[in-house]
This record gives structure tokens, C-alpha cells and sequence, in this order.
């Protein structure tokens, strides 16, 4: 990925005698001054500078019917990812402070991603009994119920393409169908499932993939990190990595 993305844009690079040439997307009233990027799917849409001065936040149209594999199962696809290439970039800067929330606030991590088991899909948070977990994106809850080791588990799908799973939860304080936003309360601390202490196991996932979610959140300063996720479809795998963020707003050197 090193070689083909140095930061969160297209490869495609311009003389100083060149011009970057218009596009214009879909909308023909609407001119658009980024170059296109033919190899990649943002899911932040080109501005139109006429109309706003930063690109909008990304937002994938979520309904409330879910099939019976999403609403039975922890890893499911998403049919509307990479639908027109096999590259997604989601740019954490552009989330408003409003936009999101850590899940367990005042926690401390108490078995990191991979960890010693080598296979340990999430991060496990610590804070007290019954404490309020909160919702990181805005977004729909797919699956809430018990579910194997993971005990009474919680899985939203986010606007931003992404999902979040909340695990051996003692109580979940809403129900599969939800539309949720960012910081809602909708789980309380438990140690349901397979749990030797009350904790929440957290895990981020796109496309039904789990990916460390440090990539996404600072554990130790409790804030969302300031990069760009990379996010590659390798056959039924996706590979997750953080490259600097999308220099905004666009400009002729992108």
C-alpha cells in the first residue's frame, strides 16, 4: 500500500504547467475542481466549492431491515461497500467532535487487539459493573442479542460504512432496529458470555472484517485518531491501514 498511496488521495500527479482539469460528477450543474480517481471509492464525495467550503460527512443510506444472517450474526457483509472498486477511504478528520464518542469512557485497556492469544478481535475495556457503554458513530443497531462467547452483544452499522461491536454486556439498553447517534447510551458494563471479569470487549469491523481499532480511536488519550483508513478488498478479506489524512479542502495538488 506504501507504494500506492502516500496519503490519502489519488496517485495522479500534475507538472506545474499543467492544469487540473474539471470534473463533473453526476450532477451537471455542478463543477468540481479535485482530479478523479478512477482506482478508488471515496465514500467522502467530490465538493462542489460553489456550494460548500469542506466536503460533506460521508453517509451510506442505512435502513432499518436487516436480512436474518445480519441480524443473527456478528461478521456479515455489507452490500453497499465496494460496490464500484475495491477500495474505500474513510478520513476520521472529517468527523465533527458531535460525530463521535469512545465507547467506554474513563476505561483502561485490559487486553489489547491480537494480544497473547494471537486472535483476540477487539480491545477489552475496563471501568466498573454496569457502567454506560456509548455508541462510537451514529448509526442503526443491527444485531443485539445473546450470541456464543460474546454474550449478550451489540452490533452497529455506522453511516461511515463502518461497525462497532459491544460485548458481554449485562443489559442493552436498545433494541435491533434502533437508529442511534453518536454517544447514545446502549449497553450497560456486564460480563456475560465468556468473561472472567466485567469488561467490554470492543471491536471495529468493515465489510464483516475485524481490524485493530486502534486504527480508529487514541486508547490512551480516549480520542479518534487523525488519519485516513485505507480500506483494501482482498478477495473475502479486507486490509485496514492508516495512512495521513486528506488535505482539505481540495486543491490542484491532490
Amino acid at each position: 500500500m506504501a507504494g500506492l498511496l502516500t496519503a490519502c488521495h489519488s496517485t495522479y500527479e500534475y507538472t506545474q504547467q499543467e492544469t487540473p482539469p474539471k470534473a463533473v460528477i453526476t450532477r451537471p450543474d455542478l463543477v468540481y475542481d479535485r482530479p478523479p480517481a478512477p482506482e478508488i471509492n471515496l465514500l467522502f464525495p467530490l465538493v462542489a466549492l460553489e456550494k460548500a467550503e469542506t466536503p460533506p460527512l460521508p453517509r451510506f443510506d442505512i435502513t432499518g431491515s436487516f436480512s436474518s444472517r445480519e441480524i443473527n450474526h456478528v461478521r456479515t457483509s455489507d452490500p453497499r461497500l465496494f460496490t464500484e472498486g475495491n477500495i474505500l477511504l474513510i478520513d476520521l478528520l472529517q468527523l465533527q467532535k458531535e460525530g463521535y464518542a469512545f465507547p467506554l469512557p474513563g476505561a483502561k485497556v485490559i487486553s489489547p487487539y491480537g494480544g497473547r492469544r494471537k486472535g483476540h478481535s477487539g480491545i477489552d475495556l475496563k471501568t466498573v459493573a454496569n457502567d454506560t457503554i456509548r455508541a462510537a458513530f451514529d448509526g442503526v443497531v443491527r444485531m443485539a442479542k445473546p450470541y456464543a462467547a460474546y454474550g449478550n452483544v451489540m452490533v452497529i452499522r455506522h453511516y461511515n460504512g463502518l461497525e462497532t461491536v459491544y460485548s458481554h454486556n449485562a443489559r442493552h439498553l436498545v433494541k435491533q432496529g434502533d437508529r442511534i447517534t453518536a454517544g447514545q447510551p446502549v449497553a450497560l458494563l456486564g460480563r456475560t458470555g465468556r468473561a472472567t471479569t466485567e469488561h467490554l470487549h470492543f471491536e471495529t469491523r468493515i465489510d464483516g472484517q475485524h481490524f485493530n481499532p486502534s486504527l480508529l480511536f487514541d486508547f490512551e488519550r480516549r480520542t479518534l485518531q487523525d488519519k485516513c483508513l485505507v480500506c483494501t478488498k482482498k478477495g473475502h478479506t479486507v486490509v485496514v491501514e492508516a495512512v495521513p489524512p486528506f488535505p482539505h479542502p481540495p486543491t490542484a495538488s491532490l
